[in-house]
């Protein structure tokens, strides 16, 4: 696997926690839902760019 691939995934379990965190008030849970919506977004174009398919050359 990619380094990214795992960085992102890195990501995901890290941005889950701070969302926890927003649900049990210790910070607002809109940074949460924000964080962990971006590292999912980064995670799987990461995972979709890996056999993206360039055309014949």
């Amino acid at each position: 696997m990619s380094y990214s691939v795992i960085i992102g995934l890195i990501l995901v379990v890290l941005s889950f926690g701070v969302f926890l965190m927003g649900l049990l008030k210790f910070i607002p849970s809109i940074v949460g839902i924000l964080l962990l919506f971006l590292s999912i977004l980064f995670t799987v174009s990461m995972f979709n760019k890996r056999n993206q398919f360039r055309g014949f050359h």
